[in-house]
């Protein structure tokens, strides 16, 4: 379909590039690949895609409307490229100069030329060399923004490192946005950043130069994929991944599988190849796809992993199998509570009350027991304020708001916090004397006093 586009696109374009090359004695572009054809051929890619999207529910695009801000003259980015001593990546140059200077892109759209600079900390540094390369180690990254936390200096200073041959072109929202690389191994391509600067969670380098990051944004619009996530997952056809799978390391397996989630349905020798089960690791990531697109296939797996076979998986993705098979695992899914080889029983918890046949007698004795982690009975405790039976385990609920497990008493309390009970009461003003300190926990008794007809500072104030 894409192929038939630009053929069009071009077959029109062409004969207006061959009235303006006339004019034209020279190109800026080493690349032929980027002509006036390819620019009318991009715009109009984006103004498809456009249509496609009409209601505009793709993530971003009610910001930026799938509008390209008017073009830049050569001229123009020179004047920006001396200004600041750089060298802009050729296909972000001709992209300036024959699509638009900003506008509609992947996520929240480009931004525009002028305000890609934006502080004068970025200016003064973006010539220095980049940090972001293949060459930067995950354990380089942690160990340089470790250093950082507690020491002003050092944190300036690797600022100005990390600024070195890099634009933010634009957003994903919240502290994520996407950066053009304008030296090291990434030139003319993009890399991911979140701006917390985790310790574990350096720049994700997606590999692709610009033009084709830019490009193939609009044509998985067009081909009706998903765009969540976009850049964080492979390209391709469904026959292509699956050749590539056959060749592929053990990470790139597990990309290969993550980008399936792309499609909105896959054909059946794609299920069959997504229940193929070569590695326990990838169970979970099986099963999810399979929750995807094809529900017979994935409670058939479901099933299979439960028994026995990879009960973690299961567990994994237990919430999202159909509602109305949910009821009909609940009794096996509440006995993996005492599994002692099960790492995410708050899952179960999480599980079980989704299930119409939830009771808080189901949890009782493991919120109970002091010896389980104590995330766990937390979780537990909150579950059984949800349950219809809650009352019935009033007496408990106040022996939690006793304990000495902070975070155990604290879900005891929120859990009882809209009850109304003398008993209650008096656990309340235990706590509050206990917690004399804690805002987080007072804040809480406020409310619980309040639902029982105390104005609890108010009657401490007169004391």
């Amino acid at each position: 379909m894409l192929n038939t586009i630009k053929k069009l696109f071009l077959k029109k374009s062409r004969k207006e590039e061959s009235k303006s090359l006339e004019a034209v004695e020279w190109s800026p572009y080493t690349d032929e690949r980027l002509t006036n054809a390819h620019g009318v051929y991009i715009q109009n890619l984006v103004a498809m895609a456009g249509k496609v999207d009409a209601e505009r529910k793709v993530f971003g695009s009610s910001k930026h409307k799938y509008q390209l801000r008017p073009v830049l003259s050569l001229e123009e980015l020179k004047a920006f490229e001396v200004k600041y001593q750089i060298s802009l990546p050729e296909e972000y140059v001709f992209f300036l100069t024959h699509v638009g200077n900003g506008g509609a892109g992947p996520y929240y759209g480009l931004t525009t030329l002028e305000k890609l600079i934006g502080t004068e900390e970025h200016a003064a540094a973006i010539r220095n060399e980049a940090l972001i390369d293949k060459k930067l180690s995950r354990a380089q990254w942690q160990q340089l923004m470790d250093e950082t936390e507690e020491d002003d200096d050092l944190y300036d200073k690797a600022m100005e490192r990390l600024y070195g041959g890099m634009l933010n072109i634009g957003t994903q929202g919240c502290t994520y946005d996407n950066l053009l690389m304008l030296s090291g191994s990434e030139a003319g391509k993009i890399v991911y950043i979140d701006w917390n600067l985790f310790s574990d969670y350096p720049p994700y380098l997606t590999n692709m130069t610009f033009l084709d990051w830019y490009e193939n944004y609009f044509k998985e619009i067009i081909q009706g994929n998903s765009t969540s996530s976009y850049g964080y997952f492979r390209l391709g056809s469904e026959e292509k991944l699956k050749r590539d799978y056959a060749t592929a390391n053990k990470e790139e397996k597990h990309d290969i599988l993550r980008s399936l989630y792309r499609f909105s349905a896959v054909d059946d020798h794609t299920v069959a190849f997504i229940q193929q089960r070569e590695d326990k690791e990838l169970d979970t990531l099986r099963l999810d796809l399979l929750l995807k697109f094809d529900e017979a296939a994935a409670m058939e797996m479901f099933h299979l992993l439960l028994s026995g076979e990879n009960s973690e998986a299961a567990v994994a993705c237990a919430r999202r199998i159909p509602e109305a098979e949910k009821d009909g695992y609940y009794t096996t899914m509440a006995k993996l509570l005492w599994d002692e080889t099960l790492q995410e029983k708050s899952r179960v918890i999480f599980f079980m009350k989704e299930c119409s046949v939830f009771t808080g007698k189901d949890l009782l004795a493991f919120a109970m027991d002091k010896t389980l982690a104590e995330n766990d009975r937390k979780t537990a405790v909150w579950a059984i304020s949800n349950a219809k039976d809650c009352m019935t385990y009033l007496n408990e609920f106040i022996l939690w708001m006793d304990e000495e497990s902070y975070w155990v008493a604290h879900a005891a309390l929120q859990g009882m916090a809209r009850e109304q009970h003398p008993k209650l009461v008096d656990a309340y003003y235990r706590m509050w004397e206990k917690y004399s300190t804690d805002q987080t926990m007072r804040s809480n008794l406020v409310i619980a006093f309040e639902n029982n007809g105390i104005q609890i500072e108010k009657e401490m104030s007169q004391r």
